[in-house]
């Protein structure tokens, strides 16, 4: 205690004592604090990673279930290579027969939305309540995406039996 003479044994436990907690809050601060941080840190990019892992290992098993419902709508995700749409028109022909119904159609422009093209085609159908509702139903199963943007019945004032309808229908191609 030479070194200090000046300094009673009083202040001098306090100072021993205010430095010792300097050096406790300096320890804490620069080593304890940092490695606590990134304790903490880690253990978030785990919970993180193995929720990832719990998800990739959800999909696996659902795979064989997403690869059939994929088989099942890969025929409406098929784009025809012809440009021109009458494969389409025709196949519409070709129900307008197989219900029965009087059929006329008027092919709009096609409209192209990005990755998307719409082509519509305006049906004008003339059938019992039966053969319009059937060539309806066919439409509706062809392997296309298709969206019908405006449908109108009318039963046909002379012939009660006759029912006419009007329809839009937008066939959807993906390129």
């Amino acid at each position: 205690m030479k070194w200090m003479p000046s300094i009673r044994p009083r202040e001098f436990r306090l100072a021993v004592i205010a430095g010792g907690l300097i050096g406790c809050w300096g320890a804490i601060s620069l080593i304890v604090q940092p490695l606590w941080d990134r304790t903490r840190q880690l253990h978030l990019e785990i919970e993180t990673q193995a929720q990832r892992l719990k998800a990739v290992e959800r999909l696996l098993e659902q795979a064989p279930a997403i690869e059939e419902q994929y088989r099942q709508i890969e025929p409406y995700l098929r784009q025809e290579e012809d440009a021109t749409q009458v494969p389409f028109l025709n196949q519409l022909q070709e129900l307008s027969k197989a219900s029965d119904v009087r059929l006329s159609m008027k092919p709009r422009n096609a409209k192209q939305e990005g990755r998307l093209s719409r082509y519509e085609v305006e049906l004008d159908l003339e059938g019992s309540q039966e053969q319009v509702l059937a060539f309806l139903d066919a439409v509706l199963r062809m392997p296309k995406l298709l969206t019908i943007e405006r449908l109108r019945l009318v039963s046909a004032p002379t012939r009660e039996q006759l029912l006419r309808a009007n329809l839009v229908i937008q066939k959807l191609t993906l390129h």
